[in-house]
């Protein structure tokens, strides 16, 4: 059957093929004729990001006469259109101010055809210096377009050597978490970091944010980016990605540059930790109009990062030995780590039609975290609570390799093929203790876990996409085809020993010595075909088909000490649960789209049908390979239907004051995760024993979106809000039930209705005075939440309903000259939660944060930065409602030529108050964490820029346009992931050294 299925894939992919082909040739061999008058199109882009130039002018003129034949400006996408040009020979030019005005020309053949469409026309920059006078530009902090926030990187004044993710932090409406994770105004997390508009390191933002230097970067770009595929056929497929795009500064685009920077400090006032601080950093990077390489290397144990560790997911999250509290881990802000990463990457486009690119890196991790929390279990009728203190200690090897080719064949057919491979091993330890408490606090314990574990784990990913696309008519038909295989392995061995006292229920102990061994794989294989018809002018069908075959086995092998022989032989069933999914994933979507210049919309429909069989076995149970399925339920089937819409409006206006509206439906069907299927139970953390579903159904989102934008260049100001809304059918919710006498917790996800959400989030941004030394950002987000739950009632659980409101204002006011930069913040988080079953009291918590930085430039090459951050929590557990002041300082001195070096003294968190605070909440649960956090520490650091671009004092302007000779600064890159310091807690285990 699924051969007969692929071949009649591949006919009618073939046949449409064939058809395009033979319409080619029967349009080649008939005669051409110059038309009457044709039409003259083309996009003006920069040549470095490839973003568009509005404004931008261009002037045909009479090749024989040289007489101007017509003229016109590049609109906000940068396309201009000349028409009713009569046939003849001219020539083009374009320019607009800071680019070489550029020239092309139309020979009268051109016009055999109706509309001469000339692509892409790249302007380069202009070298041209107006004698020694330094023009100075006022720029906004923020431009708002349509789908790209862009922030100037000059108005944010850092120190010399800091890195992208210090320019991030300062970025209204985007926020950087502990663990170096970039979230956006609207909720969205940053899924990768372009450099000028090209692949940089694959889908790992941090190699970006954690070694670029921020003097290099001239703008911020936050992109709503859509897929290659759907760049090139102008179909929508999924939602957007969010990306960042770094543009290099024009002055930085010659040659090579590079810097390298060393560092040793001492932990202050903490005897129980005196090894030294350390940091080694270098980074070389070439970058230029058709070219990029990096070169990068990174040490450090300071809690800096330079990389995302992706892990392996052993067991896809079952079994993985850390239980027994349920806080182990932990990185980046968590605990202290030590890391070190090198890796390459490069960009270039070989010629007009080839562009390449490709990546490598290793990294490696060292994690030590202590944690301590408090659970509160709501229930109508009772109450318990549950303290629990975790030691892990984890070690992590990563290698990927990367790459991507694009490929265009002629002018109407684009290829691009993107492989990946990335290897991954681990090894974790981790301890924990935890003691549950009915009725109060303290007094009543009704039981009591140790637990230790330990898991050793590897694992492969192999990943291949191709992207083939090819326009049939100059009208605007287009077929394209994209296919996908991702290919997961990963292999884990691990131990477990708890010993579980029931206080209430002495009969019930347990004891647990145990040795697993785990294997899982996961293939998925996808296909979209796409089909574009133009049935009038600026109206086309969209078909668009998609499916996806996901296959996921996990097999599990628990065996119990054997105290007879000494070993781990004793085959435990309960315990060695495997099982396999196979799933298949179908979208059937036809569309009618309509594109004019003010305005563009889609309306259609789609049919996504599912199906899913899952199996459920004991491996080799009976010996000789033979297996003992358990489990196995009936396939299930499921079709889910959605209207899909999508407007975008450009309201009209000067050229000063730019409008934008969009509003946007769709929706999408979510398989349930293996784990989510599988009915065995998870009996790692005994006090919380965890098992799966295989009744569940695939969930459905439906996403509603609005989203507003405008952006006056007359006053530089900017305004942006969103709107959006998300219900979920047959959302996957967990079931949770108590037993009283033993106070365990048993879970498994069900399918529930009722689950939704709604966001609306402001941005606003504007200078204060009209010299624009003073501007003002505002960012409000507020959001309302119905999350289905169960709780405990009179022994049994009931549908809980969490009303869920939060709001976050956030003020940002900053003040800059040539010499002094200053920074002040408030940010408050409130969060309510109501509960809709009776006798569960309200849960309300806040959050203040108010900060201020600045940053001073003194004579003699010295300067000066300080930040200083209050944080009070209040509305959390006792215990938990404490407030610290983080404060910072640094001293640098620049010296030798051009202050190609620098050394700078830094103190983090100088009053020793770092806290590491975080609190979840659920429909039945409230958890309260904290974490250990690297103390506070000083720093010395010598670092030295370099490069070979000639014009060593344009590369190395200070932001503010001023020459550094005069008043010269340089910070390095300051260490630390968010300043951490403070004590931490007591315990055993190891650090990293």
């Amino acid at each position: 059957m699924k051969i007969k299925f692929y071949a009649a894939l591949i006919l009618c992919f073939a046949t449409v093929a064939l058809s395009a082909q033979g319409q080619r040739e029967s349009s080649s061999g008939a005669s051409i004729s110059a038309v009457n008058v044709a039409t003259v199109r083309a996009t003006i882009v920069d040549s470095v990001n490839n973003q568009p130039i509005e404004f931008a002018s261009v002037r045909l003129f009479n090749s024989k006469t040289n007489q101007l034949a017509q003229g016109a400006v590049t609109n906000q996408n940068g396309r201009i259109e000349l028409k009713n040009v009569k046939p003849g020979g001219y020539y083009l030019l374009m320019s607009f101010t800071g680019y070489n005005t550029k020239r092309l020309n139309i020979r009268e053949q051109n016009f055999r055809r109706s509309v001469i469409d000339l692509g892409n026309v790249k302007l380069g920059a202009s070298n041209v210096m107006l004698g020694t006078v330094t023009v100075t530009g006022k720029l906004p902090e923020m431009v708002v377009k349509e789908d790209t926030v862009e922030y100037n990187a000059a108005a944010f004044k850092t120190p010399e050597g800091a890195v992208v993710e210090d320019l991030i932090k300062r970025l209204p409406g985007v926020q950087v978490d502990a663990d170096g994770k970039i979230t956006t105004a609207a909720g969205k997390q940053v899924s990768k970091i372009r450099v000028n508009g090209k692949e940089f390191f694959g889908n790992d933002p941090k190699m970006a944010t954690k070694n670029l230097t921020a003097d290099v970067v001239d703008k911020v770009q936050v992109i709503e980016k859509k897929s290659d595929l759907a760049l090139l056929t102008g179909v929508d497929d999924d939602e957007p990605e969010t990306i960042i795009n770094l543009t290099i500064k024009k002055g930085m685009m010659k040659g090579w540059m590079g810097n390298i920077s060393a560092g040793v400090g001492q932990i202050l006032n903490n005897k129980n930790d005196e090894d030294p601080r350390y940091v080694a950093s270098s980074m070389l990077n070439r970058f230029t109009d058709t070219e990029q390489y990096s070169i990068v290397g990174n040490s450090n144990n300071i809690n800096e990062r330079a990389f995302t560790d992706r892990g392996n997911n052993v067991m896809s999250g079952r079994g993985s030995s850390f239980g027994g509290g349920g806080t182990g881990g932990g990185t980046g802000g968590a605990g202290i780590t030590s890391s070190s990463t090198v890796g390459f990457n490069m960009a270039k486009e070989v010629n007009k039609k080839l562009k390449v690119g490709g990546n490598i890196s290793y990294n490696y991790g060292d994690n030590y975290t202590n944690s301590r929390s408090f659970r509160e279990n709501i229930f109508t009728d009772s109450v318990s609570y549950r303290r629990s203190t975790s030691i892990a200690r984890s070690f992590t090897h990563n290698f990927s390799i990367g790459g991507k080719m694009e490929y265009q064949m002629d002018s109407v057919t684009t290829f691009i093929f993107t492989p990946t491979f990335s290897y991954n091993s681990s090894l974790a330890h981790n301890s924990s203790y935890q003691k549950s408490m009915a009725g109060d606090r303290d007094s009543t314990a009704v039981n009591e876990s140790n637990s230790s574990s330990s898991l050793s784990s590897n694992g492969t990913n192999l990943g291949l996409q191709l992207d083939f696309s090819r326009r049939l008519s100059a009208k605007g038909r287009r077929i394209s085809f994209s296919g996908s295989l991702n290919l997961n392995e990963s292999n884990g061995n691990g131990t477990n020993n708890s010993t579980n006292i029931f206080y209430l229920a002495t009969g019930k102990n347990t004891v647990f010595n145990q040795e697993n061994a785990n294997t899982a794989n996961r293939n998925s294989y996808n296909m979209r075909f796409t089909y574009v018809e133009p049935i009038a002018k600026n109206y086309f069908i969209d078909f668009l088909y998609n499916i996806q075959f996901n296959n996921t086995i996990n097999e599990r092998e628990t065996y119990d000490y054997d105290p007879v022989n000494g070993t781990y032989s004793d085959l435990n069933a309960n315990y060695s649960r495997s099982s396999s999914v196979h799933s298949i994933s179908q979208n059937i979507r036809v569309n009618l789209r309509s594109v004019h210049p003010r305005y563009t919309y889609n309306i259609g429909m789609s049919v996504s049908p599912s199906y899913t069989r899952n199996l459920g076995y004991i491996k080799d149970w009976f010996g000789n390979g033979l297996d003992s399925v358990y489990n196995e339920p009936q396939p299930r089937k499921t079709v889910n239907y959605a209207p899909q819409f999508e407007l975008t409006y450009r309201f009209s206006g000067d050229r000063m004051l730019r409008k934008f509206l969009r509003l946007r439906y769709n929706g999408r069907t979510n398989q349930p995760s293996i784990t989510q299927l599988d009915p065995s139970q998870d009996v790692t953390n005994p006090l919380n024993i965890r098992s799966g579903n295989p009744d569940l159904l695939p969930s459905f989102n439906h996403n509603i979106s609005l989203e507003y934008n405008s952006n006056n260049r007359a006053s530089q100001s900017s305004f942006s809000t969103s709107l959006t809304h998300t219900f979920e059918q047959n959302s996957i919710v967990n079931y949770t039930t108590y037993e009283p006498r033993t106070g365990v917790q048993y879970t498994k996800p069900i399918n529930e209705n009722g689950t939704w959400s709604s966001q609306a989030d402001i941005l606003f941004a504007t200078p204060l005075d009209k010299q624009m030394h003073f501007n003002l950002n505002l960012r409000t987000g507020a959001s309302y939440s119905n999350q289905v739950g169960y709780t405990l009632l009179q022994k049994q659980s009931e549908r809980n309903v969490a009303h869920t409101a939060s709001v976050s204002p956030n003020l940002s006011i900053s003040y800059k000259n040539n010499w002094f930069y200053c920074q002040f913040r408030g940010l408050l988080r409130y969060s309510s939660a109501n509960y809709s079953m009776e006798g569960i009291s309200p849960r309300k918590s806040t959050t203040y944060n108010i900060s201020y930085n600045n940053q001073i430039t003194f004579p003699w090459s010295f300067s000066l930065s300080s930040d200083i951050t209050y944080t009070a929590n209040r509305g959390l557990s006792a215990g938990y409602n404490q407030d610290e002041v983080m404060w910072n300082a640094q001293l640098n001195k620049a010296f030798l030529r051009n202050n190609a070096g620098s050394l700078r003294l830094q103190f983090n968190d100088i009053l020793h108050q770092r806290l590491n605070l975080n609190r979840s909440v659920t429909t039945n649960s409230i958890t309260d964490t904290q974490y250990t956090a690297l103390t506070s520490y000083c720093m010395l650091t010598f670092s030295y820029r370099f490069n070979n671009m000639g014009n060593r004092r344009s590369g190395n302007r200070s932001r503010s346009g001023f020459d550094p000779s005069q008043m010269p600064g340089g910070f390095d890159r300051p260490a630390g992931g968010g300043f951490p310091g403070g004590g931490g807690f007591p315990g055993g285990g190891g650090r990293p050294r």
